[in-house]
């Protein structure tokens, strides 16, 4: 346990050479930290976030390794009554800046009061970064609850405005909160899918992850 009594929300784990940082929200940035090989043990570490509007940060954080020096934190936000996601940097794992809002949304893309850009999740690929979003407009059924888009961008730090058009989005996918990974070896990928209401939604086993192959198509 992590969350000393708070809630303990969406962690994302980064190892910095010589140990495991853990960032998790929802309200505000915390941070634990595990020297465990094991990843068992965790104890709580003081963090920061500066420069971040009010309500721009901190939901469904995500790391990203930049390069040697540098880390990005994406994260669920929301730009006055719009639905954001918002880009951090550090050098440390610990203290982050706010940088700027990576994705924008305006009408009439979905702008439901608790933001509709969740579960952002950026990776590489051949050069290119690309953004991923569910983007949850409602709670009645599997077709607004699997609704990832795909933003592409050569600038991890910009990825435009997104204002609703289905020609916006690099692609699509009918997936909840998805992750992707590639294995070094073979080079396939794969994306995976989650869901905390699988039993109303179509999750595969109610609560659970599933993974499967991820082919890339132009």
């Amino acid at each position: 346990m992590c969350d000393f009594g708070t809630r303990a929300w969406a962690p994302s784990v980064a190892f910095d050479g010589q140990r495991w940082v853990m960032l998790y929200g929802p309200d505000r940035l915390r941070a634990a930290i595990s020297d465990d090989p094991r990843l068992e043990s965790w104890h709580e570490a003081p963090c920061s976030l500066v420069g971040a509007p009010l309500g721009a940060v901190l939901r469904d954080g995500m790391i990203l390794k930049l390069d040697d020096d540098t880390w990005l934190l994406y994260a669920t936000g929301k730009r006055g009554s719009d639905g954001a996601v918002s880009v951090c940097v550090s050098e440390n794992l610990l203290d982050w800046r706010f940088v700027r809002f990576a994705l924008r949304t305006t009408a009439p893309a979905p702008q439901p009061p608790w933001a509709a850009t969740e579960s952002p999740f950026v990776f590489e690929k051949d050069g290119e970064f690309w953004l991923s979003v569910t983007c949850t407009t409602s709670m009645y059924g599997p077709a607004e609850y699997h609704d990832t888009l795909l933003f592409r961008s050569r600038n991890p730090f910009d990825f435009g405005t997104y204002s609703g058009g289905a020609s916006e989005p690099a692609a699509r996918l009918a997936a909840h909160a998805p992750e992707y990974l590639v294995d070094p070896d073979g080079g396939q990928w794969y994306v995976t899918s989650a869901g905390w209401i699988g039993d109303r939604f179509g999750t595969v086993i109610p609560g659970s992850v599933a993974i499967r192959e991820l082919d890339w198509v132009r």
